[in-house]
């Protein structure tokens, strides 16, 4: 096993510890970097990618301009905006080499993704299983899509499972049936997206139709017997109508075997500066749903008699 788990690897781009959202316990998340979606109110934008990619942090720039000349592109020039020099990174000629970040006094640059081995992962994981066993936690794999790295997920997933630790995955399940069974099996909880329920909507809002995904949620749940929540990003102006919702809670509550809890996620604003730090034009114009917003819509999931929890 070790040395498949040597040569497996992936772009990842966190590793958290004492997380308490993805999964019961105290957790360990894995974050990969790629995702086959688009969503328009993406909360990592750094995970849409599968290779490193540069993040500048205007407010830590004291612009020294040490950057400048450690860039081979010539992609950074020094700018005055607000009557301070700062370092500017012309992204339409930047690599995301990542020569400047080590350049940078300040830390105001930053490589973001790092191509890690299954082997280098589960060392960094293990470091807390102390925490995970005492708590009933364990190992969550997330993104980006970790169905997109499928070796490498199962890899980790089973390393996870042969040293006695609970697994769980974050996913939007698009993926082909073949990718799905193959990771699954090693898979005790599944946290799996519903972006929107009409699929014309879906395609409109992330890029992709939504018939393979909420059949293989099916799949997942009803034959491979796997524990799953559903968790329902709820973002105003785009999936947050009392019919979506209404037609959420619905498929959980028919097309799914047993009890399955819902989980209404309500948008937040993180990757709107990282879109900035990241030099993606991106203006959202989305505002924060209400807590009275919030507490309606689990209302009218819970009409349909299916558990519902608002955030994680």
């Amino acid at each position: 096993m070790k040395s498949v788990c040597s040569s497996v690897s992936a772009s990842v781009f966190n590793i958290q510890s004492y997380s308490i959202h993805d999964g019961p316990g105290i957790r360990v998340t894995v974050f990969v970097k790629g995702c086959p979606l688009r969503c328009q109110w993406c909360a990592n934008p750094e995970s849409n990618l599968t290779k490193p990619q540069l993040m500048t942090y205007a407010g830590k720039c004291t612009g020294c301009g040490e950057c400048v000349s450690f860039c081979p592109h010539n992609a950074i020039s020094m700018l005055e905006k607000d009557g301070k020099m700062l370092a500017y990174t012309d992204r339409t000629v930047c690599v995301d080499c990542g020569m400047c970040v080590d350049a940078c006094p300040a830390q105001a640059r930053e490589l973001v993704g790092k191509e890690m081995t299954v082997e280098e992962v589960i060392k960094t994981v293990l470091r807390d299983k102390m925490f995970m066993d005492a708590s009933g936690g364990g190992v969550t794999i997330s993104g980006g899509e970790p169905l997109m790295h499928p070796e490498f997920t199962e890899t980790l997933l089973r390393a996870a499972k042969e040293e006695g630790l609970h697994t769980a995955i974050e996913s939007c399940s698009f993926a082909s049936r073949e990718v799905v069974d193959k990771v699954f099996r090693y898979v005790d909880l599944g946290l799996l997206d519903i972006k929107h329920m009409d699929s014309a909507e879906h395609r409109r809002l992330t890029g992709v139709p939504n018939e393979q995904i909420l059949d293989n949620i099916k799949h997942i749940h009803n034959d491979l017997g796997i524990p799953i929540m559903i968790s329902l990003p709820t973002i105003p102006g785009c999936n947050d109508s009392e019919e979506n919702i209404a037609a959420t809670a619905k498929f959980v509550a028919e097309e799914l075997i047993g009890e399955v809890k819902i989980r209404l996620l309500p948008y937040h604003r993180l990757g709107e500066s990282k879109n900035e730090n990241l030099g993606n034009d991106t203006k959202l114009n989305i505002e924060v749903p209400s807590d009275e917003h919030m507490e309606h819509l689990k209302a009218v999931a819970e009409s349909f008699g299916v558990q519902v929890q608002i955030g994680g």
